[in-house]
Formats: C-alpha cells, sequence, structure tokens
C-alpha cells in the first residue's frame, strides 16, 4: 500500500538512514488503499485497552504521595502542582515552573497513558516510570529534594507508616517509594476515545471528515513516528528533520537542544522524545517550548519543519478533526 511505504520511508528517515524519496503528495481521495480496516496489523495506531491492572493499595499510596507538597524541599509543591487531570495531565502553560518559581526550559507533558509509554520526559531520557518519579523528586526544578528527606518525612507520619508496612515487607525505602508513584502513575490510562472505538469496529464512532483526516495523518507521514498504542511516546527523533534550520528559527537553544541539554554529546542536539497525540486536544499549547497555540498551528509548524513543504488548509483542518478524536475518558467521563 502507498501510504505504507510512505510510513516506511519516514521511518527510515526518523532513524537517521539515507532514504531516496522524501514525503510525496498525499494520495486523492479516490487512491486504492485499505486505511479504512480496523484489523489488527492493518494499522499503524492501536485502540488503548479498556482497563489495566493495577494494585489498588499502592495506586492510592502513590496518589497520596502525588498529591503531597510536602515530599518536595520547602513543601511548596507536588507533582500534580504542574499535572492537572482535569487539563489532560498537563497545565497549559508555555512552561513549566520550577520550585523556586522561574521557568523550565520546556513545558509540562502530560502524565496520562504513561503505562503504555517507552520513554518519559521531553528528552527521552527515562526508560521506566521508577527513573523518571526519582529524576523528579531530586531535580533541583522538580521537587528538589532526596531520598533522606523524603523518607524522614514519610517515617514521621504515622498514616504513610502504616500504609508502607501493609504494602511492603521493608517498609518505606526509595525503591517503594518509586514502586508506588509508579503503580499510580499506570493506574492513569484514558480509554474509549472516539478513534479507539472505530478501531474496535464502530464504523460510526468518526465521522467521514475525521476518517479522512486520518488518511491524510498516514499519507503525510505522520503516523511514522506517532503510531502504536500510545501514538507517540516510543521513540526520539530530530525536531525539523528534513530542513536543518532549527538555528533560523525564533527558539534560543537552550529550548531546541533537546538532549544535546543533557549529555553534551553532538549527536543528541535537537532530539526530543516524540510525544502522544493522546488526548492532544485537551493539552495546549504544544512541543516542548509551547510554540503553538492550537493543533492547526502545530500541524502547519510540522509540516513546515518536519516535512519541508506548506500545507493546504484543508488538509490542515481534517488532520486537527482527526486528532480530536483521539481524546479519551477518565473515570468514565469525556475529557
Amino acid at each position: 500500500m502507498q501510504w505504507k511505504y510512505l510510513l516506511l520511508s519516514t521511518f527510515l528517515a526518523c532513524s537517521f538512514l539515507s532514504i531516496n524519496v522524501i514525503l510525496a503528495q498525499p494520495l486523492g481521495a479516490g487512491a486504492s488503499d485499505q486505511s479504512t480496516s480496523s484489523l489488527p496489523g492493518e494499522e499503524p495506531i492501536l485502540p488503548l485497552p479498556l482497563t489495566i491492572a493495577v494494585n489498588p493499595d499502592k495506586v492510592n499510596l502513590g496518589l497520596r504521595m502525588f498529591e503531597d507538597k510536602r515530599l518536595s524541599r520547602d513543601g511548596s509543591i507536588a507533582c500534580r502542582s504542574c499535572h492537572y487531570l482535569d487539563k489532560g495531565g498537563a497545565d497549559h502553560e508555555p512552561y513549566s515552573r520550577s520550585i523556586d518559581g522561574g521557568l523550565r526550559s520546556t513545558n509540562t507533558p502530560s502524565i496520562f497513558n504513561l503505562a503504555y509509554a517507552d520513554l518519559y520526559g521531553w528528552y527521552g531520557m527515562r526508560s521506566t516510570l521508577g527513573d523518571l518519579a526519582e529524576a523528579i523528586i531530586k531535580s533541583p526544578q522538580g521537587l528538589a529534594s532526596d531520598w533522606p528527606a523524603i523518607m524522614y518525612y514519610l517515617e514521621q507520619d504515622p498514616r504513610y507508616l502504616a500504609s508502607f508496612k501493609r504494602i511492603y515487607p521493608d517498609g518505606i525505602q526509595p525503591a517503594n517509594i518509586k514502586d508506588a508513584l509508579s503503580e499510580y502513575m499506570r493506574s492513569l490510562i484514558t480509554p474509549n476515545a472516539r478513534f479507539d472505538r472505530y478501531l474496535r469496529g464502530e464504523a460510526n464512532a468518526i465521522s467521514a471528515g475525521e476518517l479522512e483526516g486520518y488518511r491524510l495523518f498516514k499519507e503525510y507521514g505522520c503516523a511514522s513516528c506517532h503510531q502504536g498504542i500510545n501514538i507517540g511516546a516510543n521513540m526520539n527523533a530530530p525536531y525539523d528533520l528534513f530542513r536543518g534550520d532549527l538555528n533560523q528559527n525564533s527558539h534560543s537553544d537552550e529550548h531546541t537542544l533537546g538532549r544535546y541539554n543533557k549529555t553534551g554529546l553532538d549527536a543528541d542536539k535537537y532530539i526530543f522524545r516524540v510525544p502522544s497525540l493522546r488526548n492532544v486536544a485537551q493539552t495546549a499549547p504544544y512541543f516542548h517550548d509551547g510554540s503553538a497555540e492550537d493543533l492547526e498551528d502545530a500541524i502547519d509548524a510540522m509540516s513546515h519543519y518536519m516535512l519541508g513543504r506548506e500545507m493546504p488548509t484543508a488538509d490542515r483542518k481534517k488532520i486537527a478533526m482527526f486528532l480530536r478524536t483521539l481524546s479519551g475518558e477518565w473515570h468514565g467521563k469525556p475529557l
């Protein structure tokens, strides 16, 4: 199928391999393909499972710590200070704020559906939820704390002490703190998006215009990076893959250098984790620097920087329609 060839070409490019053909014009509306099939293996996107198996005691313990400002260095912030579950798991700000009130160099990514991600954080530096939790706890711009301080605080709270002893034989330990926080984060899934229902065979779950947007999403090559259950969050990729003009745009180096900010390796310049597109309609502004205010702005920027071309307005609007079908449910209610 032609769209699968386009996906492969772009995927190879994202993997830093040489390709001979860069994305062609999208197929015409009457072109022959099987993009409407909901058979497993026929689509680059998979539906999110309706449920996930978690330990409820660990989830409840993790939730308490997630919301507890006293775990931070000065008692001023908690994990939920940036991750609002009623705002798509993010905070709607261009840049997240550090514990001292200053602006960080990236915005807050959504905390939803991390159970189905392979990489975490804008730079994709963490590969487990436990590592992510520890990084946030220790980061000078995060909770700015350390294990001795957190363990001391938890041990002074009879409720925490009892919960840890009931769940973990060795009680309050860094590994157990990370485990409980990880279990809570794993529980944050948003199933039953309209597009998931379509993939499961509910043909009328999305409109003809939204389905056309999905076709264009594939044929422009978007699904080469945004695929799988989480529609992203499973690979790193260079921003501005095809144009190579990042240094000429309006962003500062601190915001665009990506993993290089952490590793200092030239090969990591401009490399970012590909974000998940689930619930993307609820998580504006977009990109690591919050530079796109709405979905169409984000699509326009990706077309310019990643495809090296301008996308027709009609195509951009249809892809935005499709992206809005990726919003799931939280506690049985649409986000």
